[in-house]
């Protein structure tokens, strides 16, 4: 078989396989997470994509059989448990109950709460201890009206900014953002607040810390 088209056989696969991602976290702990159908989503238009490591993206695109992808889909939940030894796994039916939340809280324009910058955030930290509002003026471009140069102007951007204590974090990323930025108290993501859209302005660095800590490591 040609290598694309294993790769496209394999991506869906995956797809059809991630599809089930409820039900496997289900069969864990029978009746302790609820399958919704916020949470029956793939990775490539779910919010499951916000938890995929890099590498984990590429042996997703791999996959050759169903039984492979199923696999592989008990194995990302297994990374994600905390407490392999107890029954259920509560990293999973935490971020069930946050996608519920983001979707109810944050949808914009049709899409869901979920897959939008500040249900990203809320999926990987959790609702913010603090909450603060800003303004600052930024450039902004001007074309003007047809024929005329056109200008840099300024107007007033409204910040959405949300604050974490790191002693409130999870203890994984709390002694991460220790080991990047010491002595470091709170972290702060900030929110472009337009009409139609919100997105993220600053804090990148502090939800990919939260992805790479929620992996367990190899031996605990």
């Amino acid at each position: 078989m040609p290598d694309r088209a294993r790769g496209r056989g394999g991506h869906r696969l995956a797809l059809a396989a991630l599809s089930l991602l409820p039900w496997l976290v289900l069969a864990c702990r029978p009746g302790v997470i609820r399958a919704t159908a916020s949470g029956a989503s793939s990775l490539a238009d779910g919010p499951t994509r916000w938890l995929m490591l890099p590498e984990e993206i590429r042996q997703a695109e791999r996959l050759e059989s169903t039984r492979d992808a199923v696999r592989f889909v008990e194995e990302f939940w297994r990374r994600r448990d905390p407490d392999p030894d107890e029954a259920g796994n509560s990293f999973a039916k935490a971020f069930y109950e946050r996608v519920d939340a983001a979707d109810r809280l944050y949808p914009e324009g049709g899409q869901r709460g979920s897959l939008t910058d500040r249900g990203r955030a809320l999926i990987l930290l959790g609702p913010p201890p603090v909450l603060r509002y800003s303004q600052k003026r930024v450039p902004a471009w001007d074309t003007g009206k047809p024929g005329n140069r056109p200008a840099t102007r300024s107007r007033t951007l409204v910040l959405e900014i949300w604050g974490y204590p790191v002693q409130d974090l999870a203890p994984p990323l709390a002694a991460r953002i220790a080991e990047e930025e010491p002595g470091t108290t709170e972290i702060a993501l900030s929110f472009a607040v337009e009409t139609r859209h919100t997105y993220l302005v600053e804090g990148h660095r502090y939800l990919e810390y939260a992805v790479k800590t929620s992996v367990r490591p190899e031996g605990r």
